[in-house]
This record gives structure tokens, C-alpha cells and sequence, in this order.
């Protein structure tokens, strides 16, 4: 400590020279005032000596009896005669470890006496004095702890003792309880130390896995106060010094861990806690955000003082705690879980007035963290433990950001070993195998087709549970939780679906599948969902070793019928004003484990191809049919402005040429789906702003521990490697939509600034749901608006790339019936552009790209055909329908139309059987003149008879604003006549936010009212029978 304490003075004087003489230089006229006073205070002090020597002399002989009298006590004497024998063990000896068991607790002694006392017991002296006589009550606990260490001089950084005599007896009784430990050590040890040997334990339990961990002079008395205090609690920690911490395996072994560490000069972390924050600092720059997670439940416990910040212009007061703020956030960013909020002391106010209140706070999460790696430790801490798989099959992106956020929490939850996927990732036969444990989360599209991301495993699902029905998925437990819209026609098939799939492989179910509906709020849902979830999860745990080994042995309880959850109460939401780090926040979400790395290629590669596709005359695969995975590359044959050029709205009419190519062949219903590109110039600026080369090229392989199977293959298969950053960014990651809150997340954990990181935890916690909804859901940042907002976050490529949802293909209906335009496929879109309520400027992704595309040469748009399953004309032209769609909704009945003019024409002359039942299309706009879409085609339609009845809403032509809906009431008898006639069709395409269900509150109304028998109980009835049938059919996007 000499030559550390003659470093710090140096530095001081060093830096006090330096402002001094900078001083002089700004303001010449302190330069004047220095060399007159200097002088005249030499002089004082001359004439002063005289009278203070004999003053400082008496002050030195006075002191020097009451520290005599201070050291005296028991084994005072004892300790000054052992002091030469030991000075050189104190020398040579290295630092050794002491292991006490713990006995019951007993009455403290406190102050100097009862250091020397300890310093007695240990020694080999034996000295019985008394201690010191005193009229004041002894102090206890916490107190006892601050007067100690303030006697010591523990907070200021000197030695514990001055007393020569002190420092020996403690180093001879360091000696002797090594010796005795050596002495009492097995044969054949040679007195080596082990793991164990490196920390002083307390209580009963060799092997706790309960860490008090210390780095700093400080430090060292206060975790071995609170050490103490929780063996008095009955745990049995261990006190070890942080530079000693690998040998807690905390990232290998389920651990709890308490951390104080102390921050020195300027901002600096204690030598003793240098070695531990550096390793985690490094791992956390690394991007190893799952390096804990599952394992480590741990607190921080800062200790520092504002007077060591010797650089005030650079400094603030919060960072006398800079090496306990990085040594927390880079714990929580590689996955450990905090019990408690970090505590702060600063000794120039008093340690004790952060100390005491935090460790009251601390017990009782501590005492359930020692609880959960116990179960964990004895249920999930080997290689063993069984796997959790939760696998997502997502088309929008919910489905895969609320299985991520159910993986990472799981961890927290006591489940070690656990994986999260796209269903594609896997093979179905590593799914099906005994032991396992499924939590499948999926959501139903369109016609109630698989999302992209799943749906062959889904088909692959089916055809092994046919095949293998009844013992290809014995022994696996699963659950399913499902998420749909009932404004679609086939709300849940999916889910349903995959819950017949794994009953008739013979797996079971060990909790109730779950129905999220988006139109009653689909997150409140799946939150009661998810809290519900882990107790059933834990004990089909538990029976998963039993069926691996005996599939059929195993007793699993059956699956009870979906029943509807509980709307928990909604979190009351975390003031938006908040900033600092230490407030609290409600419900922020387990930081996602990174489930990728990056390896950077320096060497000649060949890239992947992007944009994806081929405009071969087949897929190069030899599939049947192109798809979102082999797409084909097609020029754009005519693009044509349907709205007023002076509308703030513009719909583009888009035909394609396809050349040919088999597998493109299209009826009316189908869709379009279009592979969209990221605009170039948001792609340059989020490069710049990453600080990542362009041009650099990377690949993807599974983080360690993160492949759900042997041969998986890579991860991240949207992103086609080996790829350059700007492929990336450009055709594989949604850069610009709603950020989700798992992306949130994992950007806040890589902000530096304290303030900027809780922004972020306040947006993706649930408390923040108020604050997410106005900030992200109403004002739709991107990626970048992020960045740029938050100029400290610097993610990891890896991290982002995991968190970035993949650019997602968009569907558009299909407006053309092939046997009117020679095979060409069209389709019409508006070009998305709207302002947010802040008057920030946002764009459509694909929209965009394809209106400014269309008119370059060698523009390719790589695109594939959607098979439509229930919206589709009906096939006989004798049958009533009735289509509805405003906007560009109406698209698809331009395609319906044409086909039913070529049935009818086909017909020939009209016979009862062939007559043309009546047709009726409601179509809505702002004004005629405006935005009338395919005005000449419809009215086509309806001059020669292919359409009965033609029904127009213009919502801006009137100081009332009138919608299709508002027709439909108008006309409602004879709407309820053709909707209600045998063999009757009903199709509805358009918003699904606001005007479908409009629409269908219309036809209930209408079918009440002008159908005999039919309350609005019973229209409603009809019409979900209808549903069921294919005959009341819903295309609709929110």
C-alpha cells in the first residue's frame, strides 16, 4: 500500500501543479496575488515556529499514549513480542485461504478490542487481558461494521493497523491456520491447494454454490459482514475475493453471487476487481449476451467516494460507482439476472447511509435465488437436463417475438437447457423424440395456411403423425399456443391443427392450448398465458428423463379443451419522466439469448446471390412451383397510376412478365407474394452509423450451446451467406417497421449511457406499455431513428442480426383472371407514405421500392403465386354472391368478374341450371373523380349483365362521410335476400382494423331484420356456419 499511497499523492500534487500554473495563464492578476502572498505567509511562519513546535510535541506524546492504550487489551503484549518471529512470514507467505464452519451466532464484539481479540484466538499466543472499560452500549450489526472500518482506515485506502505488533499477530495467525490446514489435509495432497481452498466459508454446506465476492480494500470487511449476516439467515456462503472469481464457475454452474466492489481514483475499478470487471467487459464487447443466462442470479453492491474523483471536468459524482455500474450492466448483458437493484455508497457521505438500506432490501430475493439454484442445481444443472425446445411459426413476426421472449425467460424460470427456433431450423424426427419438451407458438394466415417460416415442418408434422400414427411422438410433451384474428375466416386452424398433429403421433399435452385473439387484445393474452405456463412446464420436466428412457412408462396428464384466460389487469406504466438508471421499471423481459456468432472473412469467397431468385423457366431446385424461398425474377410488363395525379394518394396497377415459367400458373383469389428490398441510401446510413465496412463479408454458425440439433444447418436462413453487411441490411432484416420489443431489449443492453439504456428498458418493459404504444406503435421508428437517438448504443452484428425480424415477403391479390390477360398476373397497391402524430415522415417498404423501380430497365421484381384455399369465385355461376371491397379491397373482385364473364359466355344460351344467379359488388372511395378504381372495368361489368348490382360509397362527396357499410344498411332486405338463398357466397377484402368488422356488424343487422325466425344471436350463427362452409369468406390485412 506505501508505494500505491505515494502513487495517488504524486498524481494529486502532479494534477494540482498543472491547474495551478493553467490558472496563472488565464488570469495573470492570481499570479500577482501568489507572489505577494507567498512570501508574507513564509514569514508568518517563521515568526509562528517558535510557539507551535513545542504545541506539535505534545500532540505527538499525547497521541502516542492513547494509541497505547487503544491497542492494549487481550494478546496485546502477546502479539508485540510474536511481532519479529512473524515479520518475515508476513513477507514471504503467500495470501491464504481460511475455512471456518460456522457456529451458531453468538454476541459480537466490536471495536479495536475485539479485532485484537480475533487476532488472539488466532495467533499462537494466549494472552487473557480484559477489554477496554467503557460507559457507552457496545455497537452491533451494520454500525459495528462502519466503526470498525473507519478505525481501520479501510475507507481511506491505509492499512488496518499502524501497530507493527497488530500486523504480525495477524500474519501468525494467517500461518498458523494454514499450517493446521496442511497438517489435516488427506494423504497424498502434498498440502496443494484446491478450488475450495480459495475462499473462507460459512455454514454447513461444502457445496453452496453462494458467492460473497469483494474487490477492494473496503469491500473486504463489508461482504464479510453480510456473509456473516447470511449465515446468521441459516445460507452458507462463501467469501471470495474477486480476482479469485473464475474458480466459481459462474458461467458453467448455477450460482448466486454479490458482488461489492469498490471504484478508486478517478473512476477506476480497485486492483482486486480490475481482473473479474475486465474479463466481463470483454465477453459483454464480445456479444456473448447468453454467457449466463440459466446460470447466474447476482447483485452489486458499489462502494466509492466523490472526493477520489481528481479530474472534475471530466467527472461526475455518479462515477465515484463507475466499476460496480460496469461490472452490473455487463452481468445483465451476458444474461445473468439481477436480483435486486444495484447499490451505490459514496464514503464522502457516509457509507452506511447506502449500505444498511440495500442490504435489508437484499435478503429475501436472495434467500429465493439460494431456493431456485437449488431446485436448478438438483433438476436442471447437468448436460442432462431436459431440453426445452420453443418453436415459432410466424408470418407478421408476433408469433416469433413472443416465443423469444417466453426462451429467454425460462431461464429465470430454472430451465438450463433450453433452444428457440423457427420450425424450418429443425427436423421433425428431432422434435418427435422421447424426453422432449415442445412449447410451439404459431399463428394462422390467409386461408389458414402454415406462416412461411414453418410450413415444412408443418407438412412434413402431418404426413410422419399419419403415417407413424400412434408411436412416432411417444414419450414427447408438448403445448401449443396459437394467435389469429377472428375477423379471418379460418381463425385457428393452424394451431388446431398442429394440436392433432401431435396427438395422433402419440404425444401429450402437459398444459391447455392457448387462443390469443388480436381483435381482444393478443399480448395481455399471452402474457396471463406465459405466467401460467411454468408450473406445468416444471413437472413435465420432471417426468422427461422417466419417458426418454421409458416412452410408455411415463404418466402424462391429458390435454383439457382450450379455455379462455383471464385478462390481467394492465400494468399501471412507468413515469415517462424517469432517467435515472437506479429507478425502478415494471416487468422489463429476460434479455434474449444470442443464438448466432459471426465469423469475418478475409479471404476470396463466393457470395451468395441476392436479391434471391432465378428467372429460369423453372425453380432450380426442380420444384413444382416457385416460392418465397426460390422466387421468380420477373420484369414489370405495364405499370399504370389509377388515382388523380393531384390525390395524395397513388395506386399503381402493376402487371408482370413472367415469360412463361411453369410453376407461376394463378386463378382468381390467389396472391402475389414480393420479395421487397430495403431503400439504398437508409442502408448506406445504417452502416455509417453501425461503423461497419459495407463490402465487409461475413458468415453465420450457432453460438455455442445454441443449435437445437447436430445437423441443423446454419442459422438465420433468410440471411444467405457468406454475405456482405450491405446484402444483409439490404434483402434479408427489416431495418424500418415497428420495433419489437426483443430488438428494444438487446439495444439497450448495448448502450453505454446509463440514461439512454433505461429509455430503452422503459419502451420493452411492461410498465412502459403506454410509453411503447405512443413512441413505437404511433410513430413507427426505424432501426436507424433508434440509432440516431440513441448515440451510445453500438449492438454487436451478431446481436442485431438475431434480433432483426427477416424482411417478409407481401402478398398482393391477384386483379386478373388468367384467361383474360393471356396468363399475366397483375396486381394493384397504394403506395404507402404517411405522417405519424409527431409529423415525422414514414414510408412503405415494397410499395416504395416498387414505384420507384418500375421505370429503371433492368428492374426484377422476384415474386411467386399463393394458392388461395377459400377465397376463390364460385365455380357455379348459378350461385348468389355478394362482394364487398372497398379501396384496393376491390382488387380481387376484378379477377372474380372476369372469370364469371368467361363462365357465363361459356355458358351459352341460359337454362334454368346455367341461369346467372345475382351478383352484387359494394365498392367504396373518397370521391369519383378521385380514386374510383377499375371505374370502366366495373361498370363494364355491370353494362353487360356480369354484375346484378353495382353499389358505390364515396366518403367525401357529401358533408357526411358514407361507407360501404352505410350501403349495406340502406339495401339490407334485399342484401339479406341474396346472403341468406342456398349456396349463397359472401366474400369481404380490405381493412380488417375497422371497416370488416363494420361490414359484419351490416350483415348481421340485415339478416336480423329481413330474415323470418332470425335474431342478431342467430344472424351471427349463420354466419360463422357459413364460415366453416367457404362460403362467408374474409381477405383481410389490419
Amino acid at each position: 500500500m506505501g508505494g500505491e499511497d505515494s502513487r495517488r499523492r504524486a498524481e494529486a500534487a502532479t494534477f494540482a501543479w498543472s491547474t495551478l500554473q493553467k490558472t496563472v495563464r488565464e488570469y495573470p492578476v492570481i499570479g500577482v496575488l501568489l507572489a505577494v502572498a507567498v512570501p508574507l505567509l513564509g514569514a508568518a511562519g517563521v515568526f509562528l515556529l517558535p510557539f507551535a513546535l513545542p504545541l506539535a510535541i505534545g500532540l505527538f506524546i499525547w497521541s502516542k499514549r492513547g494509541g497505547a492504550k487503544s491497542d492494549g487489551g487481550e494478546g496485546g503484549a502477546d502479539a508485540t513480542a510474536g511481532s519479529d518471529a512473524s515479520k518475515q512470514t508476513l513477507i514471504s507467505e503467500p495470501r491464504t485461504t481460511v475455512t471456518i464452519d460456522k457456529a451458531p451466532p453468538t454476541t459480537k464484539q466490536t471495536g479495536p478490542s475485539a479485532e485484537a481479540s480475533a487476532s488472539s484466538r488466532s495467533a499462537t499466543s494466549s494472552g487473557s487481558g480484559s477489554a477496554p472499560t467503557s460507559t457507552a452500549p457496545p455497537l452491533t450489526g451494520s454500525a459495528a461494521l462502519m466503526a470498525r472500518m473507519r478505525k481501520s482506515g479501510a475507507v481511506t485506502g491505509e492499512k488496518r493497523s499502524s501497530d507493527p505488533a497488530s500486523i504480525a499477530a495477524e500474519a501468525a495467525a494467517k500461518a498458523d491456520a494454514a499450517a493446521a490446514k496442511q497438517a489435516n489435509a488427506p494423504n497424498g495432497s502434498n498440502g496443494k491447494k484446491d478450488a475450495s481452498d480459495e475462499s473462507t466459508s460459512f455454514g454447513s454446506d461444502p457445496n453452496s454454490r453462494l458467492f460473497f465476492l469483494y474487490g477492494g480494500e473496503a469491500s473486504t470487511q463489508i461482504a464479510r459482514d453480510l456473509a456473516e449476516k447470511a449465515a446468521a439467515n441459516g445460507l452458507s456462503p462463501k467469501l471470495v475475493a474477486m480476482d479469485d472469481f473464475k474458480r466459481c464457475e459462474l458461467d458453467t454452474k448455477p450460482a448466486v453471487a454479490v458482488f461489492v466492489v469498490e471504484t478508486i481514483e478517478n473512476a477506476q475499478p480497485a486492483e482486486a476487481a480490475g481482473t473479474c470487471l475486465r474479463f466481463h467487459n470483454r465477453q459483454r464487447k464480445a456479444g456473448n449476451s447468453g454467457l449466463l443466462a440459466g446460470k447466474l442470479r447476482y447483485a452489486v453492491l458499489g462502494l466509492g467516494d466523490t472526493n477520489l474523483l481528481l479530474d472534475r471536468q471530466t467527472t461526475t459524482a455518479k462515477d465515484c460507482n463507475q466499476a460496480a455500474q460496469t461490472l452490473d450492466s455487463a452481468l445483465n448483458f451476458l444474461g445473468g439476472e439481477r436480483m435486486c437493484r444495484r447499490g451505490e455508497a459514496n464514503d464522502a457521505v457516509g457509507l452506511e447511509e447506502a449500505v444498511e438500506p440495500w442490504s435489508e432490501k437484499l435478503w429475501a430475493p436472495l434467500s429465493k435465488a439460494v431456493d431456485a439454484i437449488g431446485a436448478s442445481t438438483s433438476a436442471h444443472g447437468s448436460s442432462d437436463a431436459p431440453e426445452v425446445k420453443f418453436l415459432f411459426g410466424s408470418q407478421t413476426g408476433n408469433a416469433a417475438e413472443i416465443c423469444k421472449e417466453m426462451a429467454a425467460e425460462a431461464p429465470r424460470k430454472g430451465f438450463s437447457n433450453v433452444h428457440c427456433n423457427a420450425m424450418n431450423e429443425l427436423d421433425v424426427k428431432d422434435v418427435l423424440k422421447p424426453g422432449n419438451l415442445i412449447v410451439y407458438v404459431v399463428s394462422s394466415t390467409g386461408d389458414g395456411d402454415a406462416p412461411d417460416n414453418c410450413d415444412s415442418f408443418f407438412t412434413k408434422l402431418k404426413r410422419v403423425a399419419k403415417k407413424e400414427a400412434g408411436t412416432c411422438g411417444v414419450g414427447v410433451q408438448y403445448t401449443v399456443l396459437g394467435l389469429g384474428d377472428q375477423n379471418y375466416s379460418a381463425f385457428m386452424t393452424v394451431p388446431r391443427s398442429f394440436t392433432m398433429a401431435m396427438e395422433k403421433a402419440g404425444a401429450k399435452a402437459f398444459y391447455p392450448r392457448g387462443e390469443a385473439d388480436e381483435t381482444l387484445g393478443l399480448y395481455e393474452y399471452c402474457e396471463n398465458w406465459q405466467e401460467n405456463l411454468w408450473e406445468p412446464l416444471r413437472a413435465a420436466s420432471e417426468r422427461a428423463p422417466a419417458l426418454a428412457k421409458d416412452p410408455t412408462g411415463g404418466v402424462v396428464p391429458v390435454e383439457k379443451p382450450a379455455t379462455p384466460v383471464e385478462k390481467p389487469a394492465t400494468p399501471a406504466s412507468a413515469p415517462a419522466a424517469a432517467s435515472t438508471e437506479s429507478a425502478d421499471l415494471v416487468g422489463v423481459p429476460a434479455l434474449p439469448a444470442c443464438r448466432t456468432a459471426v465469423t469475418w472473412r478475409t479471404d476470396a469467397v463466393t457470395l451468395a446471390t441476392y436479391p434471391v431468385g432465378s428467372d429460369s423457366s423453372v425453380p432450380p431446385s426442380g420444384a413444382d412451383h416457385f416460392t418465397h424461398e426460390e422466387p421468380y425474377l420477373a420484369k414489370v410488363a405495364k405499370c399504370e397510376v389509377m388515382t388523380n395525379l393531384e390525390s395524395d394518394r397513388r395506386v399503381l396497377h402493376v402487371e408482370f412478365d413472367v415469360g412463361g415459367a411453369k410453376g407461376l400458373d394463378f386463378e382468381p383469389g390467389d396472391s402475389v407474394g414480393v420479395l421487397p428490398t430495403n431503400d439504398a441510401a437508409t442502408v448506406d446510413a445504417l452502416t455509417s452509423r453501425l461503423g461497419l465496412d459495407p463490402a465487409a463479408v461475413f458468415e453465420l454458425v450457432w453460438a455455442e450451446g445454441q443449435a437445437p440439433s447436430a445437423d441443423c444447418g446454419a442459422p438465420l436462413r433468410h440471411v444467405r451467406c457468406p454475405a456482405s453487411v450491405k446484402d444483409a441490411l439490404t434483402h434479408a432484416v427489416d431495418v424500418t417497421s415497428q420495433p419489437r420489443k426483443s430488438l428494444l431489449r438487446v439495444l439497450a443492453e448495448a448502450c453505454t449511457d446509463a440514461g439512454e439504456r433505461r429509455d430503452l428498458l422503459t419502451l420493452c418493459s411492461k410498465g412502459g406499455r403506454d410509453e411503447y404504444k405512443a413512441r413505437c406503435g404511433d410513430e413507427c421508428p426505424s432501426l436507424l431513428d433508434l440509432l440516431r437517438s440513441h448515440p451510445s448504443c453500438k449492438p454487436g452484428w451478431a446481436e442485431l442480426l438475431d434480433a432483426l425480424q427477416p424482411l417478409q415477403p407481401r402478398m398482393y391479390s391477384i386483379t386478373s383472371a388468367p384467361e383474360a390477360h393471356g396468363g399475366v398476373p397483375a396486381v394493384a397497391f397504394s403506395v404507402v407514405k404517411f405522417a405519424t402524430p409527431s409529423g415525422a415522415q414514414r414510408e412503405g417498404v415494397a410499395t416504395n421500392w416498387l414505384d420507384r423501380g418500375v421505370s429503371a430497365e433492368n428492374f426484377r421484381v422476384p415474386l411467386y403465386v399463393k394458392k388461395s384455399t377459400h377465397f376463390k369465385p364460385p365455380t357455379d355461376v348459378s350461385h348468389p354472391v355478394i362482394m364487398i371491397g372497398p379501396g384496393t379491397g376491390v382488387a380481387p373482385f376484378r379477377g372474380f368478374l372476369e372469370r364469371r364473364r368467361a363462365m357465363i359466355k361459356a355458358a351459352g344460351v341460359n337454362t334454368p341450371e346455367s341461369k346467372p344467379g345475382p351478383a352484387w359488388l359494394f365498392f367504396g372511395c373518397r370521391r369519383a373523380d378521385e380514386d374510383y378504381l377499375y371505374r370502366e372495368d366495373l361498370q363494364s361489368f355491370h353494362a353487360d349483365g356480369t354484375l346484378t348490382e353495382l353499389v358505390t360509397a364515396f366518403s367525401r362527396e357529401s358533408h357526411q362521410k358514407v361507407y360501404v357499410q352505410h350501403k349495406i344498411a340502406e339495401r339490407a332486405a334485399e342484401v339479406a335476400a341474396v346472403a341468406s338463398a342456398k349456396d349463397a357466397r359472401v366474400f369481404v377484402c380490405g381493412d380488417g382494423a375497422h371497416m370488416a368488422k363494420d361490414v359484419h356488424a351490416a350483415l348481421v343487422d340485415a339478416i336480423a331484420n329481413h330474415v323470418d325466425g332470425m335474431d342478431a344471436k342467430q344472424a351471427n350463427d349463420m354466419l360463422t356456419a357459413m364460415t366453416k362452409e367457404g362460403r362467408y369468406v374474409r381477405d383481410i390485412w389490419s
